[in-house]
């Protein structure tokens, strides 16, 4: 029996929970301080304070399907929903549009949102009627009786976690070794080949088995009843190789990859998940959040540009960061965090830009190879480049970038609402994400909702879950799920068919 996520935050019964209570004084709360502010000389230097009401209704809108999961007692921190609300929805445009509207985020491209007093409500309520339809979708019978059926031609697998220790070390190796590859090749890291090989996508893929191999291997811990020599040894064996992959990757983000992983590793193992576990990983993640900020914008500046480089060379870059990073004082190094950690939240912004401008750039989309990105993508992954050289990339992020942005050297959040938006209109963003939240609705009542704790299903559901990005193309989405589902499947093959000749060892 999987362990309930409720029941771990201390819920006895339903009828007896506080959250309503704490829900509403929440509410209360922020109403008074938004009358209170309204009305003082604060608001005077405050750039968009009508935005604040939006966002208010916006978490509340939010953080409804959280409150729904803990009445029925079903409230899990690996549930799509939930996960979706609190790794990316509540931060990017609740905290994140809290920055922008305070002035503590004030991006470049904030001057190419027309009419912004008008359209940033509008993208809140684009916002709210996006994940409205994700949650509407994720609740319909449809998803969790297509589940329910899928769930009966899986596998049935079943071995101790101890069995898969040297299986996850095994596909840990070739991870690893994948993802040097994939740096010294320009496909892994902050670098970008001049000329894109048919098998660079393949390359890329492999360097999963890296991250499959290390929820893998932490589940194991966790599963464990004690911390014996082994789970040390293969805790060090994890931090040293994610520190590393880190390192290498030179991006902002990594570290909170590495958390995510150990997170849901933990949650997933059947730990519980109580109060103090809730305020210590708060911390550690408000931490890595700064240490990954400073570092990743720093690699980002030492390096300079995309150009691939030697692997020699590009690893330089890592020691000429942390030089740089030493000669900062601290305070410095806090403002550069904050600045930067406010401006990377903050997906309010970017959203708005195509909120406000995608009417008038809709007839150059073609020249950029855009328009109808989402039909093309989702018609053609199925094709391996290898057999289609020439295959286009509809959703393409540097083009989009130059389009609307006037900056192609780097990607600027778009968001499934903003991709939906721009092929289908305002009716395709709620229908689009109500048929995504079907989707993840069947993966997750396929491999995790009321099936047992087996180490494969909870990897591939791992795996299939935090490749589902938040801020990129609606277009990349199921792609994505494929082909990532595809490598981890391939993984789960090689850790279960090794998996099965220890635990027949171990039985004989």
């Amino acid at each position: 029996m999987a362990v309930n996520f409720s029941h771990r935050l201390g819920r006895a019964t339903p009828d007896r929970s506080p959250l309503a209570g704490i829900l509403l004084i929440a509410l209360a709360v922020s109403l008074v301080l938004f009358i209170f502010l309204l009305n003082g000389a604060i608001f005077a230097s405050v750039p968009f304070p009508d935005l604040f009401p939006w966002l208010i209704a916006l978490l509340v809108v939010l953080v409804s399907p959280t409150a729904i999961l803990y009445y029925q007692g079903k409230l899990r921190l690996e549930n799509p929903i939930v996960f979706a609300t609190w790794s990316y929805f509540v931060p990017a445009f609740v905290i994140g549009g809290v920055a922008l509207a305070a002035g503590w985020s004030r991006p470049y491209f904030v001057v190419f949102i027309q009419d912004a007093d008008y359209n940033l409500p509008y993208t809140i309520g684009l916002v709210m009627l996006g994940f409205a339809g994700l949650s509407i979708g994720y609740f319909l019978p449809f998803g969790k009786k297509a589940g329910q059926l899928a769930a009966r031609y899986l596998p049935k697998w079943d071995y101790p976690p101890s069995s898969y220790t040297i299986p996850g070390v095994l596909l840990l190796i070739l991870g690893v070794i994948n993802s040097i590859a994939a740096v010294a090749l320009g496909v892994l890291g902050f670098q970008k080949a001049e000329e894109i090989s048919s098998y660079d996508g393949l390359i890329f893929l492999t360097t999963l088995f890296w991250m499959q191999a290390s929820f893998i291997l932490w589940y194991v811990i966790f599963s464990r009843r004690r911390l014996d020599a082994t789970s040390v040894l293969l805790m060090i064996l994890l931090i040293t190789t994610s520190i590393s992959k880190a390192l290498l990757a030179g991006n902002r983000g990594s570290v909170i990859q590495v958390f995510s992983i150990v997170i849901l590793a933990y949650v997933m193992s059947g730990r519980e998940f109580k109060f103090k576990q809730v305020a210590i990983s708060g911390s550690i993640l408000a931490v890595l959040m700064v240490v990954g900020m400073i570092y990743g914008t720093t690699f980002r500046a030492v390096k300079g540009t995309e150009a691939a480089q030697s692997f020699d060379r590009y690893t330089a870059n890592i020691f000429s960061t942390f030089d740089e990073v030493g000669r900062s004082n601290n305070a410095s190094l806090m403002e550069f965090a904050f600045v930067n950690m406010t401006e990377r939240l903050d997906a309010v912004s970017s959203l708005a830009v195509v909120v406000s401008t995608y009417e008038q750039l809709r007839p150059y989309e073609e020249s950029y190879g855009l328009d109808n990105n989402i039909w093309k993508d989702m018609t053609t992954f199925f094709i391996p480049r290898v057999l289609w050289p020439d295959k286009p990339v509809a959703s393409e992020p540097r083009r989009y970038s130059d389009l609307y942005f006037n900056f192609g050297e780097s990607s600027f959040v778009i968001t499934p609402m903003g991709d939906l938006l721009r092929n289908f209109g305002i009716v395709g963003v709620p229908i689009g994400m109500l048929l995504l939240g079907i989707i993840l609705r069947v993966i997750y009542r396929a491999l995790v909702e009321d099936q047992p704790r087996v180490l494969w299903r909870t990897t591939l559901y791992f795996m299939l879950l935090t490749s589902v990005s938040y801020e990129s193309f609606f277009g990349s989405i199921v792609p994505y799920l494929f082909k990532i589902g595809f490598t981890a499947v391939v993984g789960v093959l090689i850790v279960n068919l090794l998996a099965k000749q220890f635990n027949k060892r171990q039985a004989a």
